[in-house]
């Protein structure tokens, strides 16, 4: 935008060192009014002064960018093996995978590992042991289809593109058919819009109802997880051997 006002202003100027700026016989562009030909330096001021003051609005605030990033520092600075010294060693330094064979275990949790899972669901899953935890939670709720549809979904992503068309209908016929065996329950929208996409079958076919369903785990079934003695208890180490 900066670059449009120089060069604007460019043109006014040498518009100005003219008699004339219009084409004789004609518009110059079927957009341009018949005022802007009357006076066409008026027209450049006045669009110049537009784009100047858009210039100089700012639509986010720096305070607000700088909050956003200070947060995200705090949050994640504990597990920063850069930052704080990880036992055991950080293995970027040490070459030893001790730290990354103990992020993996899903038997005994470190609260420190479980903290991590409570700043959104994405970092849940990620998690293998909170993975688990979180679908023995929705067992219990009996919602655990939800989140085997979306792994469904992402798996039919990788898939090779031969096999595209197999999937999708696999996908439909245990997730969103009359019949299924884990039927799940979307917003009438997303179903017709599944069902359209069903005629021609791509990697894409399932993903209004896959956000749709992820939507309600993040803002419903992970909410009530956080909140549970499950989660408790892990976070607070008292789980039961």
């Amino acid at each position: 935008m900066a670059h449009r006002v120089v060069k604007l202003e460019v043109f006014l100027k040498r518009c100005k060192s003219h008699m004339q700026c219009s084409v004789s016989g004609g518009r110059i562009s079927p957009s341009v009014s018949e005022a802007e030909l009357a006076n066409p330096s008026k027209a450049l001021e006045t669009e110049i002064a537009t784009l100047r003051s858009r210039l100089e609005r700012r639509n986010v605030k720096i305070s607000k960018v700088s909050e956003s990033y200070i947060n995200y520092f705090e949050q994640y600075q504990e597990y920063d093996p850069f930052l704080r010294t990880p036992e055991p060693s950080n293995p970027w330094i040490s070459d030893s995978q001790d730290l990354w064979e103990l992020e993996k275990q899903t038997k005994e949790v470190h609260p420190r590992r479980v903290r991590r899972w409570a700043f959104s669901l994405q970092e849940l899953l990620r998690d293998t042991a909170g993975r688990e935890q979180f679908v023995r939670f929705l067992e219990k709720e009996f919602s655990a289809e939800n989140l085997k549809f979306w792994d469904a979904v992402q798996e039919l992503k990788q898939v090779h593109s031969k096999d595209v068309p197999l999937k999708v209908e696999e996908t439909w016929n245990e997730f969103l058919a009359p019949d299924a065996n884990f039927p799940i329950n979307i917003d009438s929208k997303s179903y017709e819009l599944t069902k359209k996409n069903m005629e021609t079958p791509d990697r894409w076919t399932f993903d209004e109802a896959a956000a749709h369903l992820y939507h309600l785990m993040k803002n419903d079934s992970y909410q009530r997880y956080l909140r549970s003695d499950m989660y408790k208890e892990y976070l607070n180490g008292t789980k039961k051997k």
